[in-house]
């Protein structure tokens, strides 16, 4: 056994912070990358490697990582993350050129990955199943809380401070973190039987990252070859993998977790809603800037209506699902989705701010009463000696479903005649409309899932 049910609250303490701290990450960095391209003489689409690398490689080595921790230990996984995340941050600082930059973002990201498939582990383990849902929930609130904490205090380091240190910063708050789970979480562990088998890994770790590169170009037009070629065949590497997972006695990931229908939809139910949520987030900024001229620092502000109801729901929603199930809620929460961006697909040239709001609490709240139900579902529903493939394959789905988000709304909004990059005109707002309603029918179709599953 892993972990121990004797300082629970301990391990949230520790888990929380880590969350938060890796929620920020992301963001922090998006603020920072203006200044690190002029500072390393890159262009801007250049620097959105930075960005990118950091996903792909988490992608990659999330179900490996997660493998790891059910053999190793949990504890020892998501401790390493951290010795591996602030080692990483520290080179990031001490960039002196890009490239130098990128491998350390790399490095980054297998340390995320560790610490993102160990997170829900440690604390279904930690709590008994009647506060599963609330543990979760409190995660959950750190991660958006993370989020939008993150611009506004990136902000002030990139001016104050200089991009260096939207990296520097993490290195004590690493350290800090692992120090508290070095005291707090509790030891234990399993010694790892069979080692994973090296051709299956080799095709998962080939196979992800085509796929989600892939995915990452479809701005350039899903027809091109540059989207085509490394998604046809990140997907049969990708099918290859899942076949030989079946045939092995040591599998990266266990498909016998898929037998279970709790699982199995609770985990296409959180891909259908990241796919809505990022429609949303890769949509929206375009329309307040672009559609009504609004200024930069006004959108940001509006943008953080969604969120922090995000955060405000999210541990509740967690405590409610302990008590009456987690079904209703993550099925009403999509539903809630989808009727908030159905109201976003409505906006024009005159919408005046309150209709803009409404839209973005509704998907906000939405997004805030499914997250921790589902994920308190599908971990339950998971051995507790497969923890941490459980974990990793929540986490999977996040990254899968952010990458299929932004390529669905590329992909509509494109293929009904929109153009980013100007002030728009009658034909942006259709496509806009458009690709909204496509992400409501993503989180509709979620919604769906998470009910017909049945209880958990």
């Amino acid at each position: 056994m892993d972990a121990v049910r004797g300082k629970p609250y301990q391990v949230l303490l520790v888990v929380s912070v880590g969350t938060l701290l890796s929620a920020m990450t992301g963001s922090m960095v998006n603020l920072a990358l203006p200044s690190l391209g002029r500072d390393l003489g890159i262009s801007l689409q250049a620097s959105r490697w930075v960005v990118q690398v950091l996903l792909l490689v988490m992608g990659a080595l999330l179900l490996p990582a997660g493998r790891l921790a059910d053999g190793l230990g949990h504890r020892l996984v998501y401790l390493w993350g951290f010795v591996l995340f602030a080692t990483a941050s520290l080179l990031c600082g001490l960039a002196p050129s890009f490239a130098w930059l990128v491998v350390a973002r790399a490095l980054q990201g297998i340390g995320g990955a560790l610490i993102l498939a160990t997170s829900p582990a440690l604390l279904t383990l930690s709590f008994p199943p009647q506060q599963r849902g609330r543990a979760l929930g409190l995660q959950a609130t750190a991660t958006y809380l993370g989020l939008a904490l993150g611009p506004a205090l990136g902000g002030v380091i990139v001016a104050g401070l200089g991009w260096r240190w939207t990296f520097l910063v993490y290195v004590p708050a690493s350290l800090l973190i692992l120090v508290l789970g070095l005291f707090l979480l509790p030891r234990g562990g399993n010694r790892l039987g069979t080692p994973p088998d090296l051709l299956a890994t080799g095709q998962l770790l080939l196979g992800m990252p085509l796929l989600l590169l892939g995915l990452s170009w479809s701005r350039d037009g899903v027809l091109s070859p540059r989207v085509l070629v490394p998604v046809f065949t990140g997907m049969v590497l990708l099918i290859a993998f899942s076949r030989r997972q079946g045939r092995l006695d040591s599998p990266v990931l266990d498909l016998g977790l898929f037998h279970s229908r709790v699982f199995f939809s609770s985990v296409l139910a959180a891909l259908c809603n990241y796919v809505a949520l990022f429609v949303a987030l890769i949509m929206l900024p375009f329309y307040l800037e672009e559609g009504l001229g609004m200024p930069t620092q006004r959108v940001g502000l509006v943008l953080t209506v969604q969120p922090a109801l995000m955060a405000l729901v999210a541990s509740p929603a967690g405590w409610l699902s302990d008590r009456i199930g987690s079904r209703g809620l993550a099925a009403g929460g999509l539903a809630l989705v989808a009727a908030g961006l159905w109201w976003l697909a409505g906006l024009g040239a005159g919408t005046g701010l309150p209709s803009i709001v409404a839209g973005l609490a509704a998907v906000g709240l939405g997004v805030g009463l499914f997250v921790s139900p589902n994920t308190s579902a599908l971990m339950g529903s998971a051995p507790r000696h497969q923890q941490g493939q459980a974990g990793a394959m929540m986490a999977e789905s996040r990254i899968l479903g952010m990458f299929l988000g932004v390529a669905l709304a590329s992909a509509v909004f494109a293929a009904l005649g929109g153009r980013t990059g100007h002030a728009w005109q009658p034909v942006e707002f259709r496509a806009l409309a458009g690709a909204l309603r496509s992400g409501a029918l993503a989180a509709l179709a979620g919604a769906l899932l998470a009910w017909l599953r049945g209880r958990s």
